[in-house]
């Protein structure tokens, strides 16, 4: 592949997915590339002499009358195989188009084509590697190619060429070390897509471009240069350097960056006038959608905090902290004039290890989604000036080779080593200790309340989604802890450290090495580390064997009271102070290990290496859950346990009688109020936000949840949104929406699944669809897919086709697109106008009842005299509720529908008065699905 090749970008339009069926070519489209041009175009309508499904035609808009008169594809096989003959065939999603085409032409007795292929959707993965997605439509709008009409051959041929040079020219202005390094990696990719980035690469050696600017390389990699951080922080001309008390001052400041809003002016000025005073008070304000809460708070803060006086904001979501960063900051710094330092913190597992990573490289992947990761961060490393892996948009973070490239936090760090000046994760901390604005999550503020070196002296803080702190405080302050998984990897561990292995480590480490003692020592220890699980297991099966499972279920629980805690903490002492000396010496001994495999790299074979590799990713297992394990331990030990303290002993019976049961140790702190005032008591009076804190017009609920006493001075205020729902919205309950109780599972999500489509089917508006149960969710992703849904609209599903963060943005960059998800999508997501249009709640957002962090929650609430439903259940399921319906309408210019399906709203007290909890404005009506559905039809009519 040169200059001179001819690369024939192809789109392929069929009556379907399978020639096998009988499915048919009905549109040939092509765009010959050379010498960096589009150089020739065909488009050719072809005959199927088979009916076109409907769906088929609705997607691409190919009509049978259009098809009628064109040729068959006999009579143009010949023409398209001299076409294509010679050239290099590209395609986005080669292995369709090309076998589809090959198969076609088999069919009709002529040979295939044996063309060199490049797949345009891994050229993208890698060129792109922040894409949100790498549909061909994304694509173009996120490269402004223009793209008039969208599955049909002609257009997606010719977009797919414009996409294919933006490719080439990205990949060719890339450095030649990353472009040698892609060129090494690129092996086993489909088809010759790997050709190309060794084609590439040498075209560019012969021009010897310089390095830019911006880059530099470290260890043959190459790596954006941090951007100088200016510390120092300077006024603009329109900096006002005291906050505006009265009315005529705000409306200067917010002129005309925002529309005047007279409740979050009130916000404002809570918020300056408590600090003013002499004893400031915590705060508790409900800000309702639409009053601009993020700019109410920053704004008042901004007069306050400094590099030395912290304001620290925790939201719940990495969206909401991306969001506050990239969005409300640059505002924040347009209205008040001046530059605000700002840094995110969170967990070092986000980052890049640089020196991990660089050590991966040289070891023998053979696995072709590792290569292509790899270069997909050779990449990335070119670009981001942060090494956060969220940047990449990845489904999952929880391969071996993520565990294996993630950092271990600044402590793991040795000052000699390769990247230590280059470490992003130390770059961060420099900037957190610089920063003014602090933004971080939930889980970890709970998780480091109390480290004064990253909050600096006695912060400000503010709980934006306050509510959710509360939802996400059972979850931080809980852990699951598998024994068997631990020692399952030990044991794999031990197989890969004894000589009677036939693949061991013993043949990198012979004896007359002093590495071989680390090995033997490794080896021992991890014997103990199984023998002290197994006392543990046994201990718990002889002091408080769970009950036989019942019912049909693999599981048992035996929930501890009390005295049995307390019981189990003073006889387990001796057992964890053992596991934590035999993980410390694991962890010493290992690394030890892998230092000497680094320093003297060159001596092994890549059938060494991979041994390696294999023990590295089983013990990466263990060692990534250390951290888990030492949490638990920490909540289970270091806190003295009493009433309001919960540890379930659950146990999974093998279907196989040879096998092992797994035993799985649950902890659980049932009331989080003092513990969250422990975490308060590291700031200045807090300021607890959000759209939705109260329950039934107070806040009884969240008071308690958050440990506020009635002796406790704590100011409240509820403000109200500014939308008119009368106007913008319309909430609609489905009579006959499906009872879950009076169904069979099967049942019930086809029922759901048929009542879905009749709301959505042809009903191009932005909707997303919202489920407690994930199974639910599957069940009704799968049947919407068999119904063709995701023909013509893209369906994306939380935990199926990517991460919340990943299909949020993709979501985003729809315009008529599907979104099921769960509860994690009720709060912190913005879908302003057209990016969300419609809501549909599946079912009323109750805690799934036999989750085990509810059955051990309610269970011991009940053993208190206290009803769960009344004090935890309902109260939470009513914040979400009004969360869900919160994600519609989020501007005034807003238009929107809220569909819940679940019929309890109408036939139980409690979800009457669930209901009344939604704004007094919003007109509600109660009607069949199908009603609903021609209701819709009107309000969108009515509203277009």
């Amino acid at each position: 592949m040169n200059r001179e090749t001819i690369y024939a970008v192809v789109d392929l339009e069929t009556t379907g997915t399978n020639i096998k069926d009988g499915d048919r070519i009905i549109q040939f489209g092509c765009a010959l590339v050379q010498n960096g041009k589009i150089i020739q175009t065909i488009s050719q309508d072809v005959n199927p002499l088979r009916d076109v499904p409907t769906k088929i035609q609705h997607l691409t808009h190919i009509t049978a009358d259009q098809l009628e008169l064109a040729p068959i594809f006999e009579d143009l096989a010949p023409t398209l195989v001299e076409i294509l003959s010679g050239t290099v065939f590209v395609a986005h999603n080669i292995n369709f188009d090309l076998p589809f085409l090959n198969g076609e032409l088999t069919r009709v007795g002529l040979q295939p084509l044996d063309l060199a292929g490049i797949d345009t959707v891994e050229l993208a993965q890698i060129i792109l590697p922040e894409a949100p997605s790498y549909r061909l439509q994304d694509l173009t709008q996120l490269l402004e190619i223009e793209h008039d009409n969208p599955h049909q051959a002609d257009s997606d041929a010719l977009v797919t060429a414009k996409l294919f040079l933006k490719l080439s020219a990205r990949l060719q202005a890339l450095p030649s070390v990353t472009l040698n390094r892609l060129s090494e990696l690129g092996e086993g990719l489909l088809r010759q897509t790997g050709d190309f980035f060794t084609d590439t690469a040498q075209q560019m050696r012969e021009k010897s471009q310089p390095l830019p600017n911006e880059l530099l390389i470290q260890e043959e990699i190459a790596l954006r240069k941090p951007a100088p951080v200016d510390f120092e922080i300077y006024p603009g001309s329109s900096y006002a350097a005291q906050y505006p008390v009265t009315e005529a001052e705000k409306k200067r400041l917010l002129k005309p960056h925002l529309k005047w809003r007279k409740a979050q002016a009130t916000m404002m000025d809570l918020i300056h006038d408590n600090f003013e005073s002499e004893t400031p008070e915590p705060l508790l304000i409900e800000a309702a959608t639409g009053l601009g809460k993020t700019i109410g708070y920053l704004l008042p803060y901004s007069y306050r905090m400094s590099r030395d006086h912290k304001l620290v904001v925790a939201t719940s979501t990495t969206l909401l902290q991306e969001q506050i960063l990239t969005q409300a900051k640059p505002l924040l710094e347009r209205l008040v004039g001046r530059q605000i330092n700002a840094a995110v913190v969170k967990s070092a597992s986000h980052y890049i290890d640089l020196h991990r990573f660089e050590l991966s490289l040289r070891l023998p992947h053979k696995n072709r989604m590792i290569r292509l990761l790899q270069m997909k961060i050779l990449v990335w490393l070119t670009q981001t000036t942060t090494g956060d892996l969220d940047e990449l948009n990845l489904t999952s973070y929880k391969t071996p080779f993520f565990v294996s490239i993630q950092h271990r936090g600044l402590a793991s760090l040795n000052p000699q080593a390769p990247f230590y000046h280059e470490d992003f994760l130390r770059r961060l901390t420099h900037r957190q200790q610089q920063a003014e604005l602090l933004v971080t999550n939930h889980a970890y503020l709970a998780s480091h309340a109390d480290e004064q070196q990253i909050w600096g002296p006695k912060p400000y803080l503010v709980l934006d989604e306050a509510q959710n702190m509360v939802f996400n405080v059972q979850t931080i302050s809980q852990e699951t802890w598998s024994l068997s998984s631990w020692q399952f990897w030990a044991q794999k561990g031990l197989q890969y450290t004894t000589g009677a292995q036939t693949n061991n480590l013993v043949r990198l480490f012979p004896a007359e090495t002093p590495q071989n003692r680390s090995l033997k020592l490794l080896h021992k220890t991890l014997g103990k580390l199984t023998r002290t699980l197994a006392h543990l297991e046994t201990y718990l099966t002889e002091q408080f064997e769970p009950d036989e499972p019942t019912d049909g279920q693999t599981f048992s629980e035996r929930y501890l009271n009390p005295d049995e805690v307390i019981q189990f903490v003073n006889a387990s002492q001796r057992e964890f102070g053992q596991l934590n000396r035999e993980l410390l010496t694991i962890q010493d001994h290992f690394l030890a290990l892998r230092y000497a495999l680094e320093d003297q790299l060159a001596r092994y074979t890549e059938s060494d290496l991979a041994i390696w590799q294999s023990f590295e990713n089983e013990l990466n297992l263990l060692l990534a859950d250390v951290d888990h394990y030492q949490r638990f331990e920490q909540l289970f030990i270091a806190t003295k346990p009493q009433e309001r303290h919960a540890l379930a002993i659950q146990i999974t019976r093998p279907s196989q009688p040879s096998q092992l049961p797994q035993f799985k140790l649950h902890w659980q702190l049932l009331s989080a109020g003092p513990q969250m005032q422990q975490v308060l008591s590291h700031f200045e009076p807090v300021t607890l936000t959000g759209a939705t804190l109260a329950v039934n017009g107070h806040f009884d609920y969240l008071k308690r949840e958050f440990g506020f006493t009635e002796e406790q001075a704590l100011q409240t205020k509820k403000l109200r949104s500014p939308f008119r729902f009368k106007q913008q919205a319309r909430f609609y309950i489905a009579e006959d929406g499906p009872v879950q109780k009076e169904l069979t599972p099967s049942d019930y999500h086809q029922q759901v699944a048929a009542q879905v489509m009749t709301l959505i089917a042809n009903n191009p508006h932005q909707t997303l669809i919202l489920f407690n149960a994930n199974q639910t969710l599957e069940q009704v992703y799968y049947a919407l897919g068999r119904a063709g849904l995701s023909l013509d609209r893209e369906v994306l599903a939380q935990g199926i086709t990517g991460s919340a963060e990943k299909i949020t943005k993709r979501f985003m960059l729809g315009h008529d697109s599907v979104l099921l998800a769960t509860s994690s999508f009720v709060s912190g997501v913005d879908f302003p106008e057209a990016a969300l249009e419609m809501v549909i709640l599946v079912q009323l957002p109750f805690d799934a009842p036999n989750a085990l962090q509810t059955r051990v929650r309610y269970a011991q609430l009940a053993a208190q005299g206290i009803n769960p439903f009344k004090a935890e259940a309902l109260p939470k399921a009513t914040i979400r509720l009004r969360q869900s319906f919160g994600r519609l309408i989020r501007t005034p210019n807003d238009h929107g529908l809220f569909i819940c399906l679940d019929p309890r709203l109408l036939t139980t007290q409690y979800g009457q008065q669930m209901r009344r909890a939604l704004p007094a404005s919003l007109p509600q009506k109660a009607a069949p699905v199908q009603t609903i559905r021609e209701l819709s039809d009107l309000f969108w009519l009515n509203s277009d």
